[in-house]
């Protein structure tokens, strides 16, 4: 299979289409169901399906792996600024301000096509986890941390945020986090980065905005407040008095309703099994019983189903992640999607540029300084 991209990344598109992904009864990738993929492959397989347009071949995976391994290495100066940030620096900022200094370096100077933002995307790969890595075993005053190539790319960021030996489950449970992370249409993220590259701005730009926009509360990921109210209900027979308590006081539950899925969110379905057998592989079962009272009581209460952060926030957790992490890891799997994107965007003819439909003050006369009192 050759390594330049399909014939139809050369198309030109109608800005709205997207061959990318697809939330029609369910979610696609690139045509295949998402489930498959997170059965059958893995998430470097499936980043380069969602960039690249077709799964890779067993040469093509390995040149990928072999670039990643190669790029898996901290600069001595992103180190050294590491090490001089105040400790109550969110993860996530550490992220963002830490891919602008990445795009500092030649490597990173010019993605104008999309075999520059292909390889540009697997520096990336490589560098993100180690960014993460670092902040956090400085931060805990451990020693650095080294890629190892005996482990896979979910067991290296297992092994450089726990520092503890990756179980198989534990690997293939994030594996699959970062597979169903990696691509989701138009996300307020993935618009940002559309909208930079529909202005022909460089990839690293695309990314910074897309981290902007992924931080905040109401883009959704995983977030920190789910495992807030897990671990304040007692048990499961608590939890129908504090989903009312909480609905009362919020119009949602955190981790609960999707806007696009009206019934179940099928990153959810995929996620709820995997999240009871890592719990019970780290002794968390409990967790996962008072998780079910609350998904009871919230049908009960709204007729809601969960989506995709309820359980991630959970499996996260469970392999040892602290809750500042979260965002950043599902940023590293949505990287992917940004980079497919930001090519796609690249073939349509104009900058995106919507208008907005004016309702201030009807023409006024202007008053002088001296009138105005």
């Amino acid at each position: 299979m050759p390594d330049e991209f399909p014939t139809h990344f050369t198309e030109k598109l109608v800005d709205g289409e997207s061959a990318i992904s697809s939330l029609d009864d369910g979610l696609f990738y690139r045509g295949y169901p998402i489930l498959e993929l997170v059965e059958q492959s893995s998430f470097l397989e499936t980043a380069f399906l969602i960039v690249k347009g077709d799964l890779p071949s067993q040469e093509q995976l390995a040149d990928m792996q072999a670039v990643l391994s190669e790029s898996a290495v901290v600069e001595s100066d992103i180190e050294s600024w590491i090490e001089r940030l105040p400790l109550n620096v969110p993860a996530i900022d550490v992220l963002r301000t830490g891919i602008s200094l990445l795009g500092l370096s030649d490597a990173y100077e010019e993605e104008l096509s999309a075999n520059d933002v292909w390889e540009t995307l697997q520096h990336l790969l490589a560098q993100l986890p180690l960014l993460l890595a670092t902040r956090h075993r400085i931060a805990r005053g451990m020693e650095p941390v080294m890629h190892r190539e005996d482990l896979s790319y979910a067991g290296n960021l297992l092994w450089g945020l726990t520092n503890t030996e990756p179980t198989p489950l534990a690997e293939q449970a994030l594996d699959t986090f970062l597979t169903l992370s990696s691509e989701h249409e138009l996300t307020p993220s993935t618009y940002v980065a559309r909208v930079v590259a529909s202005t022909r701005s460089d990839f690293l730009s695309a990314v910074i905005a897309g981290i902007c926009a992924a931080k905040g509360v109401w883009h959704g990921g995983p977030g920190r407040q789910a495992i807030d109210i897990l671990e304040a209900v007692e048990s499961p027979e608590a939890a129908p008095s504090i989903v009312r308590a909480v609905l009362k006081q919020y119009e949602r539950m955190p981790g609960f309703w999707h806007r696009v899925y009206r019934t179940s969110d099928p990153r959810s379905e995929i996620l709820r099994p995997l999240c009871r057998k890592v719990a019970a592989e780290v002794g968390k079962l409990s967790m996962e019983e008072v998780a079910s009272a609350i998904e009871t009581a919230v049908w009960d209460e709204q007729q809601i189903l969960p989506s995709f952060d309820w359980p991630a926030a959970r499996l996260l957790h469970y392999l040892g992640m602290d809750a500042d992490l979260f965002v950043p890891l599902f940023v590293v799997g949505r990287t992917v999607g940004w980079a497919a994107h930001f090519i796609e965007q690249q073939q349509t003819p104009q900058p995106i540029r919507p208008r907005a439909s004016y309702v201030g003050h009807a023409e006024r006369a202007f008053v002088p300084l001296s009138e105005r009192g």
